[in-house]
């Protein structure tokens, strides 16, 4: 749990059993997700005259990153949400909930460079056992929350922690 500044000990004071806090997908990163993509979508097809499989795999990996930039343009297809209850991660058509009580805390994480909010369930949460265990040695981290929110990351991590200490 990190240092609370007076202002954010008061939002704690002030947040009821009706509060939310919702952060949305953001633009900025969406257009970058988007310019990224194009540019591995070029690249793939100008290694494929040489490498002809390794370009394709490129160009069809960074495909993906076209709708996934779309998606953070629709309003409410993707947010993290906190509310009494837990948490909420939308992103197009899957939507999770996950309960203050499930998580032990979180943290920065880095996943190939990319920093994101590692989840760490508490030891008597059993659901996604499995799956959880796979992400973790893969990963690092049982679950995450992506860098996509109008937010920064310490932002959304100081709201995260707070809003577990006051509701979990």
């Amino acid at each position: 749990m990190s240092t609370w500044s007076p202002d954010a000990v008061k939002e704690i004071a002030s947040f009821t059993n009706d509060s939310t806090r919702t952060f949305a997908a953001s633009r900025k990163k969406a257009v970058w997700l988007f310019l990224g993509s194009l540019c591995f979508i070029a690249l793939g097809v100008w290694i494929s005259s040489e490498k002809p499989w390794l370009g394709w795999i490129t160009v069809a990996f960074s495909t993906l990153g076209i709708p996934a930039s779309f998606a953070m343009f629709l309003p409410g297809a993707m947010y993290l949400k906190l509310d009494a209850e837990g948490f909420e991660l939308k992103s197009l058509f899957n939507t999770h909930r996950t309960k203050w009580t499930d998580v032990a805390g979180f943290r920065i994480g880095t996943l190939h460079h990319n920093r994101m909010i590692a989840i760490v369930y508490h030891p008597s949460y059993q659901r996604q056992k499995l799956g959880r265990a796979l992400a973790s040695s893969l990963a690092g981290m049982e679950g995450a929350i992506p860098n996509s929110y109008n937010a920064s990351l310490d932002e959304i991590l100081q709201s995260l922690d707070m809003w577990k200490s006051r509701f979990g």
